[in-house]
């Protein structure tokens, strides 16, 4: 049987980002099928540009903006892919990527979703596998509060070091996740309620390891990431509300994070 993975990707007016993305998939060495689907979400129509780009695309056309999580679950609910790829715009492939990250699924039977090593631009390691948060480790790196602590004080236990090998993490950055189709759907993709974005990526992994599954980052996949950081870079702005909102939605549906800091993990149901 063919290994099919569908792709997803978002364009808001980023067709720059999203052209070079759609070429690093064309360049992928896989010797399995790839569907991939792009989301045009609201003005403007980045359509024909993106079929002109990729013609195979299933282009999906949004008449007003919808958050990130509520479009992913629109693109991938139309596939029956063995596995899908939720990516960012901004996120370019290495060739083999695609063929690592499924080959990794087939190396850890219980693996619910994998991710990649990301790299910035520079080609430095991008932090992307983190611990699950801690809402005062949050409250310290989203307000003036973090001036008063060092980088490495204050992003020690959230940002895991760069690794060595194959290894378990909490969760991933959001911007490149492959995941068993099947695993997706039990859980319901993205919680669409964490909009327009923010956190979802937390808690989609939240609810992998709850269901038992488990979470895999394989750095011999890798991918490029020109990851912005918005939140990062101001102290209040309505990114920086958004993230908040989002904290507190994710605190409300897992209250179990401000005591144990992991979930309840139930056995994986095959």
């Amino acid at each position: 049987m063919t290994t099919t993975v569908a792709i997803s990707i978002i364009s808001t007016g980023e067709l720059d980002k999203v052209e070079s993305c759609l070429r690093s998939i064309a360049a992928q060495k896989f010797d399995g099928s790839l569907h991939v689907l792009v989301v045009c979400n609201g003005p403007p129509d980045d359509s024909v540009a993106v079929r002109a780009i990729y013609p195979d695309a299933t282009v999906i056309v949004n008449q007003s903006r919808m958050g990130f999580g509520e479009n992913h679950d629109a693109a991938l609910s139309q596939t029956d892919a063995e596995f899908c790829l939720a990516l960012n715009p901004d996120v370019e492939l290495n060739p083999d990527c695609v063929t690592q990250l499924v080959a990794a699924m087939r190396r850890y039977p219980r693996a619910g979703m994998v991710g990649p090593l990301l790299r910035y631009p520079d080609g430095s390691a991008q932090p992307s596998a983190r611990r699950f948060p801690r809402v005062v480790g949050t409250i310290v790196r989203r307000t003036p509060i973090r001036r008063l602590f060092g980088a490495k004080m204050r992003d020690a236990r959230h940002y895991l070091p760069d690794p060595t090998g194959d290894r378990r993490v909490d969760w991933f950055l959001g911007a490149c996740l492959l995941m068993r189709t099947h695993v997706w759907r039990s859980l319901g993709g993205f919680d669409p309620e964490f909009r327009p974005l923010y956190v979802e990526d937390v808690d989609l992994a939240w609810r992998i390891w709850e269901s038992g599954w488990e979470i895999w980052q394989i750095p011999s996949a890798e991918a490029l990431h020109e990851h912005q950081a918005a939140t990062d870079k101001v102290f209040l702005d309505r990114r920086t509300l958004w993230h908040l909102r989002g904290m507190i939605r994710f605190v409300r549906k897992h209250p179990r994070i401000l005591f144990s800091g992991k979930p309840r993990i139930r056995p994986c149901i095959q």
